[in-house]
């Protein structure tokens, strides 16, 4: 059980990195749309390219969690 929880730990720091960096986007667009500047446009964007990277980072983990619990269902079957 504690492996679990680890597990879910690991994979949540991610997911909640991907939450916040939403609001921080949903902030900055906000801005945008009240005062259309160069710096609430730079600062949407930088959001939204956090966003892009953090989806990529949980697409991988997503990927990776998947392949070993692939791997550990078929290793159950051999038993």
């Amino acid at each position: 059980m504690p492996t679990m929880w680890k597990q879910m730990t690991i994979q949540d720091d991610t997911h909640d990195k991907l939450t916040q960096a939403y609001m921080a986007y949903f902030k900055a667009n906000e801005l945008f749309a009240k005062r259309q500047s160069l710096a609430t446009k730079v600062a949407a964007r930088l959001a939204l390219a956090e966003i892009r990277i953090l989806a990529r980072l949980r697409r991988k983990e997503l990927e990776e969690q998947y392949k070993v619990s692939k791997i550990h269902k078929q290793q159950q079957r051999k038993k």
